[in-house]
């Protein structure tokens, strides 16, 4: 039995997003220069480019982890990996003496001296399943669902199939293109949730905007003239805009749309309507 692990090494500085010749090729658009907190008491952090290490580790002989003691080293330390808030949870991994250790949708891995700390992704080859996505897709769905759907702006058909919530900022091109796409989106029995994610932070013309949308007396609307290039009046009030930017960092947003099925898996860039209806109904399937 192999089990597999990608190593993705990141710088522990904060950076800036290399700019695509367009949006990107996933039809994502960066955040510029947004400090995305690391879930561990490093420094702040903004991955310019992934390096990827595979190293695969043969078990031979060796059966699934049963139930393992959790070692103190390993309470103790993932205790401080975010000095005030306990992990959500701590326990074995199927490869001995590797233990979980999560908060809501970040997951790390710490060996049983609790010194060593591993930051990627765990695949069971025999099955082809990827362990550490699954504990995170659980982690975001939990934290899209915490949120209150009156503080959104919803476009929603008679009978919805499906949901996706998606994190949006007018000043965006493939949010504009994907908006264009409501109605079909709506044809096809997906409830379309925006969420408020305005890339350049709060203090900019795009935070303006988004917060007068929220305000609008109709915000549908609103969304639809501001993503159409026609001015909105300009409005305040409270809003779950702030809300939004700290679950965006939370899953892990780092440019917008950024759709988020109900399954909780993320989808980092603009996809075709007729595609989009597919995923999302299929992804409601799944938890139904």
């Amino acid at each position: 039995m192999f089990h597999l692990f990608e190593w993705r090494l990141r710088a522990l500085t904060t950076r800036r997003w290399l700019s695509w010749p367009a949006a990107g090729p996933t039809g994502l658009e960066y955040t510029n220069g947004s400090r995305l907190d690391c879930f561990y008491s490093l420094a702040d952090e903004i991955t310019m480019f992934f390096h990827s290490i595979l190293i695969v580790l043969g078990l031979l002989g060796l059966s699934t982890a049963a139930a393992q003691e959790l070692p103190q080293e390993v309470l103790e330390t993932a205790a401080t990996l975010i000095p005030g808030t306990p992990p959500d949870e701590v326990k074995a991994t199927p490869l001995p003496g590797l233990y979980q250790v999560t908060f809501g949708p970040q997951v790390v891995y710490l060996f049983a001296d609790g010194r060593y700390l591993l930051h990627g992704d765990l695949i069971d080859l025999d099955t082809t399943v990827n362990l550490t996505e699954e504990v995170r897709q659980t982690g975001r769905r939990s934290a899209i669902e915490d949120l209150d759907e009156a503080g959104m702006v919803v476009f929603s058909p008679t009978e919805p199939k499906s949901t996706i919530t998606v994190f949006t900022d007018t000043e965006c091109g493939y949010c504009v293109r994907l908006h264009n796409e409501v109605d079909q989106l709506l044809a096809g029995g997906v409830k379309v949730r925006y969420l408020g994610y305005p890339r350049a932070g709060t203090k900019s013309s795009s935070f303006d905007t988004l917060v007068s949308v929220w305000c609008s007396d109709n915000p549908q609307q609103a969304m639809t003239d501001a993503k159409s290039g026609r001015a909105i009046e300009p409005r305040i009030c409270d809003t779950d805009i702030g809300r939004h930017m700290d679950v965006a960092k939370l899953v892990g947003v780092r440019g917008t749309p950024t759709i988020v099925l109900q399954n909780g898996k993320t989808i980092p860039g603009y996809v075709p309507a007729e595609e989009l209806i597919g995923m999302a109904n299929a992804a409601a399937g799944a938890i139904n």
